[in-house]
């Protein structure tokens, strides 16, 4: 029931929002829903319901560092849980607690939890019940809550009418990212560097990834451990490259429902603009690239060349 250990190696997807520099995208939408885990844990509300298909965006970690600073220490019940195991815990924490359902998918496709949430979710007062012979002397068949609740899954469960009505008594908050917002918060987090690492480094790195991403789902789960292979593949003088790559290799491709501009295409168009503005010179053309994509020099080379390759010059 603990909080999961942070693994301190690990980049921190949500940043202080006291700490002085430009904001991401991704950043706004994390600082956002920090805001609904406040109204939960200050009892403005009762139930939060996070949702996100991509992995690595920092809603579990967002929702736990929240509840922290608030002092909140919540239920945290992240694997598989029983119908009755769960009245137990209902039960056990049913005084002003906050429980923190964290990526229990299947427990919204079973009725049993369902029934068991809408009764947790609803009511003045809000009345839970369990009729089982299987019920343990210790546990009454019905009991009042004021307990809190937040949830944390990948999607919603479509065409459950027993879900919608537990879905109908939350707050409802979707944390999504397109790669280049994914790449934008790599970049903000690794600008003091990471380890040995320089933030030139850092930025190397985070530009073969965007480069290399094509279709495939982005995560910020991938930043410290391709920061790390950089860091290996120096110590034993190998190519950092191979190695990252075989990881972008592995992730999900992206929804084609939802593709936007793929970086490549953006890159170029962004610096068709800037030869407009400056025909005459190169170094211009950089500087303007390199503002508006926040990317290397060696980046804006690469994708000269390939402007060129396109245009047969």
């Amino acid at each position: 029931m603990n909080n999961p250990n942070d693994n301190n190696d690990q980049i921190p997807f949500f940043q202080n929002p006291t700490f002085e520099k430009p904001i991401t995208a991704l950043e706004e939408r994390q600082q956002l829903l920090a805001h609904h885990v406040r109204l939960v844990a200050r009892k403005h509300n009762h139930a939060l319901f996070v949702f996100g298909a991509q992995g690595g965006l920092g809603k579990s970690r967002t929702i736990l560092q929240i509840l922290d600073q608030e002092n909140i220490e919540p239920v945290l019940i992240n694997s598989h849980v029983t119908p009755l195991a769960f009245y137990s815990i209902l039960f056990r924490y049913r005084s002003e607690e906050v429980i923190f359902m964290d990526d229990v998918d299947s427990a919204f496709s079973s009725m049993a939890h369902l029934g068991l949430l809408r009764s947790a979710l609803w009511g003045s007062p809000r009345v839970v019940t369990y009729g089982s012979s299987q019920l343990p002397s210790d546990l009454p068949s019905s009991f009042e809550t004021t307990a809190r609740f937040i949830f944390a899954a990948n999607v919603i469960p479509k065409k459950n009418d027993a879900f919608k009505a537990v879905l109908s008594r939350c707050d409802i908050f979707e944390l999504s990212a397109t790669n280049e917002e994914v790449v934008d918060l790599m970049r903000s987090v690794s600008q003091k560097g990471f380890h040995q690492l320089t933030p030139e480094d850092c930025g190397m790195v985070i530009d073969y990834i965007a480069e290399n991403s094509d279709d495939r789902q982005l995560s910020m789960r991938l930043l410290g451990p391709s920061l790390r292979k950089l860091l290996y593949a120096r110590g034993e003088g190998i190519d950092w490259q191979p190695m990252i790559k075989s990881q972008l290799s592995t992730l999900g491709r992206k929804d084609a429902s939802t593709k936007r501009l793929d970086s490549k295409t953006k890159d170029l168009r962004i610096l068709q603009n800037a030869i407009q503005k400056h025909p005459d010179s190169v170094q211009e053309q950089e500087k303007v690239w390199r503002q508006v994509t926040g990317k290397s020099r060696a980046s804006f080379y690469r994708c000269l060349q390939r402007l060129r390759a396109e245009h047969n010059e």
